[in-house]
């Protein structure tokens, strides 16, 4: 699995702990017709909070996102 660049979105009631927040991620796998999924980290200790997923298949991986017109 690979995972995008990642992004902080910071907890908007607590903007003077700068770690206060989560990382997302999509992440991407190698296997043929796995679903990506969006990873969802606490941003201080990167313990995973949850992911989402989709149904969405094929996607080349790469760290920056990729656009695929369809």
């Amino acid at each position: 699995m690979f995972p995008s660049e990642p992004v902080f979105v910071g907890n908007p009631e607590n903007l003077d702990d700068e770690d206060d927040g989560v990382i997302l991620s999509i992440v991407v796998s190698t296997k043929k017709n796995s679903p990506i999924f969006l990873l969802v980290l606490d941003a201080k200790t990167f313990t995973e909070l949850g992911r989402a997923t989709t149904d969405v298949t094929g996607i080349p991986y790469g760290f920056h996102h990729t656009f695929i017109p369809q």
